[in-house]
């Protein structure tokens, strides 16, 4: 009796040791839950859970911000909460999702205001403002107003990441094309701006 109940025991040990480390397993389950938890943060701007399932060069320095002021958070929001997305292909031997994925059109929006920004500060001034909260909660509304107006771009954007296998999850990583298309042109404009 005892070493049936000790074979057991270590059976359902196994079991929840798998079900645990699985969730970093390469399936399209997987892969389809991790999309959708990605762009559920995404959304909600949720940056917890972006740094967890997000691996972006762009991304990740916003995020940095959001978690020191929240009118950048309040503007991530923004910018991604009327993103739509959808799966179109999942290669598991490629380790690549290729999605279908649709937001406000905002290129001339984020254009506008960065070139607005670029005439009245230098670069060393405006790093000096993103800790200056009057600044930020001012100009940031003028960005997320235009975000308010932007229109719903008509055809979605075919995006292929590349799936990293975390210790615990599967990660997500973006290219600058996969940033322009998930903020409707908005990163893209922003940088081309502040490049020149």
């Amino acid at each position: 009796m005892k070493k049936a109940l000790s074979i057991l025991f270590c059976l359902a040990f196994i079991l929840v040791s798998f079900t645990a480390c699985s969730s970093n397993a390469m399936t399209e389950k997987n892969v389809t839950k991790t999309v959708d938890t990605a762009f559920t943060a995404l959304k909600e701007f949720d940056t917890d859970t972006l740094q967890k399932y997000v691996d972006s060069s762009t991304l990740n320095t916003i995020v940095g911000f959001a978690q020191k002021h929240d009118q950048i958070k309040q503007l991530g929001q923004a910018i991604f909460e009327n993103i739509d997305y959808k799966i179109k292909s999942i290669d598991l031997d490629k380790k690549t999702v290729t999605i279908t994925v649709k937001n406000k059109n905002l290129a001339q929006g984020a254009s506008d205001f960065a070139t607005k920004l670029k005439n009245e500060y230098n670069t060393v001034q405006l790093l000096s403002k993103l800790n200056d909260e009057i600044f930020l909660n001012a100009r940031l509304n003028e960005l997320k107003q235009k975000i308010s107006d932007a229109q719903m771009e008509s055809d979605g954007i075919d995006i292929t990441l590349n799936i990293e296998q975390g210790s615990k999850n599967l990660k997500l990583s973006f290219d600058e094309k996969a940033e322009d298309a998930v903020s409707g042109g908005a990163l893209s404009s922003i940088k081309a701006i502040f490049g020149k």
